[in-house]
């Protein structure tokens, strides 16, 4: 074989593991997002991150629990700009902290089939619903509604005083 079609050849395999590698490297990439997404989509969790600032009224609650959903197709490449998430969550509140939140706002029995921007509590992840007090009465203000849709967390918040639990419903998107 003369020396010049060994060159071409030898350049012809140095060009197709150039372009092969990054895209089977791509390719592992891609199906590790999906896991960590899948695994994030199924997780309930209990940092105590919520604030004031995102729900007013909490105070400094007893515990959480919470999902995560990650909206859209975040793995996907071609998508620009940042992943939306959607928050939902049961807060077991200090039994003053839901007394005060309760007489701040206007709050009324929800209404059975209400449908509202973000959700109700009848739309809670099956996961979450363990933690929710038996014989939850919820309870929803539009008043409150108000307060927290808008921001860089916009959603809302359903009440049960008596049970010093809310739920609530938080998006980025």
């Amino acid at each position: 074989m003369k020396r010049g079609v060994q060159v071409s050849i030898g350049l012809t395999v140095l060009a197709l593991l150039a372009c092969g590698l990054p895209l089977a490297w791509q390719q592992k990439s891609d199906e590790s997002c999906d896991t960590s997404v899948d695994g994030a989509n199924e997780t309930v969790y209990t940092a105590h991150r919520w604030t004031e600032d995102q729900l007013p009224g909490i105070g400094d609650y007893l515990e959480v629990h919470y999902h995560v959903t990650v909206l859209g197709t975040p793995c996907d490449r071609n998508v620009p700009g940042p992943t939306d998430m959607r928050y939902e969550g049961l807060i077991r509140l200090r039994p003053a902290d839901a007394d005060e939140l309760a007489g701040e706002y206007d709050w009324k029995p929800l209404p059975s089939g209400a449908t509202f921007t973000f959700g109700t509590p009848d739309d809670m992840w099956p996961r979450l619903a363990p933690f929710a007090p038996a014989g939850t009465t919820w309870l929803h203000s539009e008043q409150y509604a108000q307060t927290t849709s808008t921001g860089p967390l916009p959603g809302d918040l359903f009440l049960s005083a008596d049970r010093a639990t809310a739920y609530f419903l938080l998006s980025t998107g």
